[in-house]
């Protein structure tokens, strides 16, 4: 059973252990990743028991515009579960009526950005493992 959370109660070493499970991520230094943890506007964990599957955050101007980013999922974790943290991170913007965007390019499932040699933004299809 998955257990959803939405508190800021998750040690570096855990959130850097999950991120390092996606090639985008991983390898990132622990001080910016709870930097972006702590300054983001919502933040949403999933738990296996005592393991970190999955996580997502939104950052915002808190009235008009919510992002959702960093949709990450661990390789065994539900196919499902990408989906599900995205609909949790934007759910509390959506109720104000904000624009939402979802800016995940390493863990998108719906589509993912990439830039392209001549500068250009390219939207693609399913993207993750898990979509």
């Amino acid at each position: 059973m998955i257990e959803f959370r939405f508190d800021r109660h998750v040690s570096i070493r855990t959130l850097k252990r999950l991120w390092d499970t996606c090639s985008d991520t991983a390898g990132r230094d622990p001080e910016s990743i709870d930097l972006a943890w702590q300054n983001s506007a919502y933040v949403v964990h999933a738990w296996r028991g005592e393991d970190l599957i999955g996580m997502a955050r939104t950052i915002s101007d808190g009235r008009y515009f919510a992002a959702v980013c960093d949709v990450i999922c661990a390789p065994d974790a539900p196919p499902h579960l990408a989906s599900h943290l995205k609909r949790l991170a934007k759910a509390p913007f959506q109720r104000r009526g904000m624009t939402i965007v979802l800016i995940s390019p390493h863990h998108a499932p719906s589509f993912a950005v990439k830039k392209t040699d001549d500068n250009r933004t390219s939207v693609r299809g399913p993207s993750h493992p898990n979509a």
